[in-house]
């Protein structure tokens, strides 16, 4: 069944109006029509079955049948702290984060990002990242949608960070994943660096504002497979 998040007014009583851009989705590219059913997600942990009375290119009302909580969230608060990337890696590193559970995104601009990441930084692209995490989290039956925020330069994403269980993985070895999880902390702060990695200065600043480095293992990884390899790896002890 298909599933929409939309902004919390949408809902008044037990009914639904969905706004234009979606009634045209349900209309002209889902061609769905009276009757037919959608669940409706409001971004508060709760998911509503909806019946459609009514649907037009343009306007699209609908009256709630079901309501439930959502079980799709993940036990574990996971902030990631992505550095920007080339292309299309990080829409990638966005999408895939979204479906393993990540529940807030910061992207950071570090020493080594290249003139593309930072010139992701001066163009706003948060509201297409959003839409990438929408598509996601919709994807995936989750509850919540992800913020992502306007990227951060490195030392405001260690001040944003401070006080929570901070990970940074390192090529240049640290403690064992498992172990620095082995307390079984409920909020963490994960941060991934860019292609070229951390360097040695930005590590010692991190172990400074109270980072505990981890190493991946033996391999060196691309950053968007880290960050996912990571993140599905903290998931797993929380299920």
């Amino acid at each position: 069944m298909q599933r929409f998040f939309l902004p919390p007014g949408a809902l008044v009583g037990d009914r639904v109006h969905f706004p234009p851009e979606v009634a045209h989705q349900l209309a002209r590219v889902l061609r769905m029509g009276a009757g037919d059913e959608l669940w409706v997600l409001l971004d508060d942990g709760n998911e509503h079955r909806v019946v459609l009375t009514a649907l037009s290119r343009r306007d699209a009302t609908g009256r709630v049948v079901e309501s439930r909580a959502n079980r799709a969230e993940a036990v574990l608060d996971l902030t990631l702290y992505p550095a920007l990337l080339k292309g299309k890696s990080f829409d990638w590193l966005l999408q895939k984060g979204t479906e393993l559970g990540v529940h807030r995104f910061r992207p950071m601009v570090t020493a080594r990002s290249v003139a593309d990441d930072v010139a992701q930084r001066r163009e706003s692209k948060v509201e297409r990242w959003q839409s990438i995490v929408r598509e996601a989290a919709e994807q995936s039956e989750r509850g919540r949608l992800p913020p992502v925020e306007a990227p951060l330069s490195f030392k405001e994403a260690l001040a944003a960070a401070s006080g929570t269980h901070l990970l940074l993985p390192w090529e240049d070895g640290g403690v064992p994943l498992h172990e620095a999880v082995a307390d079984k902390p409920t909020t963490l702060s994960l941060f991934i660096g860019p292609e070229g990695g951390f360097t040695p200065h930005e590590v010692e600043v991190a172990q400074g504002a109270g980072a505990m480095i981890v190493t991946l293992g033996p391999r060196i990884l691309r950053a968007e497979t880290a960050a996912i390899a990571t993140v599905a790896a903290l998931m797993l002890g929380t299920l």
